[in-house]
This record gives C-alpha cells, structure tokens and sequence, in this order.
C-alpha cells in the first residue's frame, strides 16, 4: 500500500482513473470522474493504492478527504475501485495506521454493504439513504 502524493496522483491519472471509475456510479450522481480529479489536483483529495510492487500491478485505489468536525478531524474514504476484495482486504489495518500517523481522530469508511466485511459488521454506525429531488436534477 502506498500514499500517493498530490503530483504523483496526477501524472498517474490515466493509470488511477479506470479504478476510480468503477466506483462512480455509487456516489448517487455526486461526482464523475473529473470531480475526482479536481479533488486530487486541488490538494483536497489523497490517493491511496493497493498494489504489489514486484509485478507493479495496482489491485485498488481510494480517495481518502479531511472532514473537519467541530470536534473530530476525520479521514473519510469516499471512493474505493479495484479489483477483487481478497486483494486488499487485508490492508485495511495499514489504512487505519496511516489516518492515525497523519492525526485524524476517526477514519471513516463511505461504500456498500460490502464493507462490513473489512471493517467489522461491529462498527457500522448509521446507514445512509439518498432521496433524489427535483427529477435528480
């Protein structure tokens, strides 16, 4: 697993932005792909990868954000695509590490119910539902 900084991200976009492709169509119409590279390219976004660096191969990317609370600073993992979850299931502990070296209070996971299975079904919070407005406009 590696942190990518800001410039690294962006030259590697072609290579990152397949991954995170795969996950927009989960963010209820939030974001396309360009909004993911603006997060990145303005510094508000941190790309993380899971990959095996012998065959250079990237199994999973993740946009991780700073979420300020008035009590809490909080990395939020907003997006995650990638390939099968047995690749980088295991690297969650070394994600939690890395928002614990960076100072966040509280890592916190946005994805499917799938999730439950490298958290911990234990540490589900809350549940979130989206009701689209207007005819989704």
């Amino acid at each position: 697993m590696s942190v990518l900084t800001r410039e690294r991200a962006v030259a590697e976009w072609d290579v990152l932005a397949p991954f995170f492709e795969q996950a927009i169509p989960y963010t209820c119409g939030r974001r396309d792909i360009d909004d993911v590279r603006d997060c990145v390219d303005d510094g508000n976004g941190l790309v993380i990868i899971a990959w095996n660096p012998d065959a250079s191969e990237i199994y999973a990317t993740f946009l991780a954000e700073c979420l300020q609370y008035p009590k809490k600073r909080v990395m939020s993992l907003t997006l995650c695509g990638g390939g099968s979850i047995a690749l980088w299931k295991h690297l969650y502990p070394a994600i939690v590490h890395v928002a614990e070296s960076m100072g966040f209070d509280q890592l916190e996971v946005v994805g499917r119910p799938g999730w439950s299975k490298i958290v911990g079904a234990d540490k589900e919070t809350s549940r979130m539902f989206v009701e689209e407005l207007n005819g989704g406009k």
